[in-house]
């Protein structure tokens, strides 16, 4: 209330020396005088007057009024007060959505970053994995190279040993034909002897017959049966001296080792040797008409022993159940080979280990 009144004396203070000073400016500067300044300091005074009064009036209100008053302060206090805790609350709603973004932006940026990480740490590993791929590839197909060189060696050497195997079969052959060749002249010397000796006999015959018919004729059956069982005995002396010649093999080596030896104990120890009722393993024929045969013996089927032999030497018939007889020398070790094969031998024999023999006679039961 004092203040109030205070506020309303000061402003009447000031309005009365703000026209005091009007008129000295007036008076000192512009030279103008005013005549009637008392009735307007009375109009001011009675303005004034008028005033305070009101303001007299309206500090000396009814403590209704002033209650109202009161309450209408109180009511504006309270809406400040409510404006300004929903300014608070806009503002600690906004800062603290502000912070919820920040959060968020946070995490988006965290989980952006985690992403990025993992996604370097997925393009690392790819690339590691397409590094030891690519290390795995190179590695196989060094190894795919190996094997293939490998495979070309082990091959170039099979045809070496192919080849090797054909010149000694092709010298074999060569040998067999050699000595079938000396055989047949042999024989033929024999034969065209027997018939010299035998037109000799026939002319001294006729010459002993000319002489003494009687005495001729007697005693020509006397050395006809006497020349007779000679030759035969000469004969059978001879097939036995012949194969007394040729000693049993399965005697000189052992027939489950003898695959093991080396070829110069073959070639030493079987020359002359009898093959004697060796089983047929299988069997072919080329097309230079040559039999290729695959023997072994009863006791070790697994022993095999290779002919190869012409119309020359046995024109016969040939089958898996006939027992066959080679008297010949041995011709060292051997493997059967796609030659083999290709006379009609069966697959399941390529690469077995052999042995060639020489054939001077063949014999064969089926």
């Amino acid at each position: 209330m004092i203040y109030d009144i205070s506020i309303i004396i000061m402003l009447a203070l000031f309005l009365l020396s703000f026209v005091v000073f009007i008129r000295w400016i007036l008076k000192k500067i512009f030279g103008f005088n005013i005549h009637n300044l008392s009735c307007i300091r009375v109009a001011f005074i009675s303005l004034l007057s008028g005033v305070l009064i009101v303001g007299l009036g309206y500090q000396l209100r009814t403590s209704a009024q002033k209650r109202i008053d009161e309450q209408n302060e109180s009511k504006v206090a309270l809406e400040s007060k409510k404006k300004t805790k929903a300014k608070s609350e806009s503002k600690a709603a906004s800062e603290s959505k502000k912070r919820a973004k920040a959060k968020s932006e946070s995490k988006v940026e965290l989980e952006s970053k985690v992403e990025l990480e993992s996604k370097v740490e997925l393009e690392s590993k790819k690339r590691a994995r397409a590094k030891s791929e690519s290390k795995a590839a190179l590695e196989s197909k060094k190894r795919a190279r190996a094997k293939s060189e490998s495979k070309a060696a082990s091959e170039s050497k099979k045809r070496i040993k192919a080849k090797s195997e054909s010149k000694v079969e092709l010298e074999s052959k060569k040998r067999a034909r050699a000595k079938s060749e000396s055989k047949a002249a042999s024989e033929s010397k024999k034969r065209a002897k027997a018939k010299s000796e035998s037109k000799v006999e026939l002319e001294s015959k006729k010459r002993a017959r000319a002489k003494s018919e009687s005495k001729a004729a007697s005693e020509s059956k006397k050395r006809a049966r006497a020349k007779s069982k000679s030759e035969v005995s000469s004969a059978k002396k001879k097939k036995k001296q012949h194969s007394d010649t040729y000693q049993n093999i399965e005697t000189i080596f052992n027939m489950h080792t003898i695959k093991y030896l080396s070829n110069r104990r073959i070639f030493k120890k079987g020359s002359a040797v009898a093959l004697r009722d060796f089983k047929v393993i299988d069997f072919g024929a080329d097309k230079m008409k040559q039999y290729h045969v695959l023997i072994a013996p009863k006791n070790a089927s697994k022993t095999y022993f290779l002919l190869v032999f012409g119309d020359n030497i046995y024109k016969g018939r040939i089958t898996y159940s006939s027992k066959i007889t080679v008297l010949g020398s041995l011709n060292g070790k051997s493997r059967v080979n796609d030659s083999q094969i290709n006379s009609g031998i069966a697959q399941r024999y390529l690469g077995k280990r052999d042995i060639l023999v020489l054939i001077d006679r063949i014999q064969v039961k089926n």
